[in-house]
């Protein structure tokens, strides 16, 4: 049981540093501006200036980390039942929990939520483009 405590502690450690790297790597691949981590109610977030970036490019940050958690949820669980790695045991059940609260829609601003209310305006602003452009000065557009 030891071994579980463990292996758990130090894939969370892991997975939030590769994450949260996730996020400032692929914002400063596509123009943001990584500007530190925070922490605040109990999460930690990566701070990236977006200024500029459009839509799809946010919800491309927000899904990177959903990818690396998905990643790191199937290598673990690999090396758990595919070779026996009684360690990976705790890394799976991290991640597979981080795939499932970073990845959830429901949840407001998680990464999951991001996504789709992203791909929420993304949708509306192209309905918008079909509008006269006196009709929303602010709508947001790609």
């Amino acid at each position: 049981m030891l071994l579980l405590y463990w292996s758990v502690a130090l894939a969370a450690v892991m997975n939030v540093l590769a994450h949260e790297s996730a996020h400032g790597l692929v914002a400063r691949q596509l123009g943001g501006r990584w500007l530190g981590v925070r922490f605040r109610g109990g999460r930690i977030s990566t701070v990236v200036d977006l200024t500029g970036l459009n839509i799809k490019a946010r919800r491309r940050i927000a899904a990177a980390g959903i990818l690396v958690d998905l990643i790191m949820a199937l290598l673990s669980c690999l090396f758990w039942l595919h070779f026996g790695a009684l360690w990976a045991e705790g890394g799976f059940l991290w991640t597979a929990a981080s795939v499932l609260v970073n990845g959830c829609p429901l949840i407001p601003h998680s990464d999951g939520w991001q996504v789709v209310v992203g791909a929420r305006r993304v949708v509306q602003s192209k309905a918008e483009c079909l509008l006269p452009a006196a009709a929303d000065e602010g709508a947001l557009h790609d």
